[in-house]
């Protein structure tokens, strides 16, 4: 048999605890702390109480700078401190100085921008993608008739009535919103205008459009006047040319040994030249009149109404006892106005002048003279053969005639009437006549009174 190994025993460390001095008591409390380790609980308090004061003062820093933008509309105080915070606050300072600068400069551009719409005669109208308004001027509402405030977010159809403007709207559509054209609206009076489109992005809708409207009625009648005056002066002066022409031609050609053909036709000769020269002197007196500064080149001082309408009168004295006519006068013997005389008694000629000639043989002709307000009215009253209504308000018309015929034989050049007009406008005045067929004319000269005398004196 083989002897069994034992086990060992195991080995226990006992540790020598060494023993106290005699005399000395053994304490159950432990023994203190290694120095290294104080050290890092100090370092350990102190960081956390840094980050803990830390925390406060930013908290504090945020709140105040929360409060500070809150208290002043997004703009904090410049001259504020806020601590552990200066690097952000000083970037939203600047950052929101920036902002306001952008603004401010954006709310002056915007002020400016509406200042020029509401300045400028121009009509501007802006329609979203659906053709209701958004925004108008002045100018659009008085040339279209409507108010902004009533009219904002309804459908330009609903508030301007006019189909030819929503025609060339739908043709703007169509054209991706770019459109210019020229249109006819029916307004009392029509008015003739340019109409031009654009494109307007509101939001993130589809487009929608701006419309400009400029008023071209009176370019286009002025071009239409000047059209008709050139063939008028053009016609007007062929007639008298053509017969002098052919007249001096006639008699240098043929050899008249009848004085009294030979004399016609001088006499022929010579009434057309008057007729030319009368043209021709008109047309520059219409040319300067209508000059925008010739009211500056004129003098005016006060005027006797009386005084001028006597010159009238005795200048065509003979004009009128020609056909046996009478001329009354009631005027306000001490009336004065402020006028330059000469065209003022120019302007009353032709009024007698006219009455004279399309009034019958032993007729009256009257001239009255009343003050209505702050005008004086000079009426011109004839028994003439009248004029019938649809031809009244064209008649101070440069060359309109009533009778085409019947005026050139008795005379007339076509420009008496307009040169009144000019003439009482120059003077801050007007004209107006009232006729009714075979009842006779009256014309009227309309100016500002300058003396009231209520004294009136007739005049036979």
């Amino acid at each position: 048999m083989f002897d069994q190994e034992q086990p060992s025993e195991p080995t226990v460390a006992v540790e020598t605890v060494p023993t106290a001095p005699p005399g000395d008591v053994v304490r159950g409390t432990p023994s203190p702390a290694a120095p290294s380790d104080w050290t890092g609980w100090a370092v350990a308090g102190g960081v956390l109480a840094a980050w803990v004061t830390a925390s406060v003062i930013r908290g504090r820093s945020a709140r105040r700078l929360s409060r500070s933008l809150a208290e002043h509309a997004g703009e904090p105080r410049e001259d504020d401190r806020y601590p552990l915070l200066e690097t952000l606050a000083g970037d939203v300072l600047r950052r929101l100085r920036h902002e306001r600068e952008r603004r401010v400069r954006v709310e002056e551009r915007l002020h400016e921008i509406e200042r020029v719409l509401r300045a400028t005669p121009i009509a501007v109208l802006a329609l979203d993608h659906m053709q209701r308004i958004v925004g108008s001027n002045p100018a659009a509402e008085r040339l279209l008739n409507f108010d902004e405030q009533t009219a904002r977010g309804r459908l330009l159809q609903e508030v301007v009535r006019q189909p030819a403007l929503n025609r060339a709207i739908q043709r703007a559509h169509a054209a991706e919103g770019q459109m210019q054209d020229e249109l006819h609206l029916e307004f009392d009076p029509p008015l003739e205008m340019q109409v031009s489109c654009e494109p307007l992005q509101i939001d993130s809708q589809p487009p929608g459009l701006v419309i400009s409207l400029v008023d071209v009625t009176r370019m286009r009648r002025l071009e239409s006047m000047r059209s008709e005056f050139a063939a008028n002066v053009s016609h007007e002066l062929r007639t008298p040319i053509t017969n002098i022409k052919g007249y001096v031609e006639t008699l240098l050609q043929v050899d008249l040994e009848d004085a009294a053909r030979r004399r016609k036709f001088l006499e022929i000769i010579h009434r057309n030249t008057v007729r030319l020269s009368g043209i021709v002197e008109d047309i520059l007196t219409l040319a300067f009149l209508e000059e925008p500064g010739s009211r500056q080149t004129l003098e005016f001082s006060p005027a006797s109404v009386r005084e001028m309408v006597n010159e009238v009168v005795d200048a065509l004295g003979s004009a009128a006892a020609m056909k046996s006519i009478t001329i009354t006068v009631k005027v306000p013997e001490a009336l004065t106005i402020d006028a330059n005389r000469s065209l003022l008694e120019q302007a009353l000629a032709n009024l007698v002048s006219n009455a004279i000639r399309y009034s019958g043989e032993g007729t009256a002709v009257r001239i009255e003279c009343t003050e209505e307000g702050e005008q004086v009215r000079i009426s011109v009253h004839d028994q003439g053969p009248g004029i019938a209504s649809r031809h009244l308000p064209r008649l101070f018309e440069r060359f309109y005639r009533v009778d085409q015929a019947r005026a050139r034989a008795q005379g007339g050049t076509g420009l008496g009437l307009s040169i009144v007009k000019h003439i009482t406008t120059i003077h801050g005045g007007g004209v107006d006549v009232a006729s009714q067929v075979g009842s006779g004319s009256s014309f009227s000269l309309l100016l500002p009174r300058a003396v009231r005398d209520d004294a009136t004196t007739d005049l036979g």
